[in-house]
């Protein structure tokens, strides 16, 4: 739960912190997250689906 916290605070000062140097902050958070969505989580998908798959198998075996 303190790592949840800790992971709001640090979005929310970057934001603010590139907001008060007028870069649009918002928008990169957002851009990061699709790019994060797009290329990053599939493999981590692709990895737990493959040890759950070595995990049947041991299982069956």
């Amino acid at each position: 739960m303190k790592y949840l916290l800790y992971g709001i605070v640090i979005i929310v000062s970057v934001i603010f912190i590139l907001n008060s140097i007028d870069i649009n902050g918002l928008s990169i958070i957002i851009t990061l997250i699709e790019w994060a969505t797009r290329f990053i989580l599939p493999w981590i998908t692709l990895y737990w689906f493959v040890q759950f798959i070595k995990k049947l198998k041991t299982i069956n075996d």
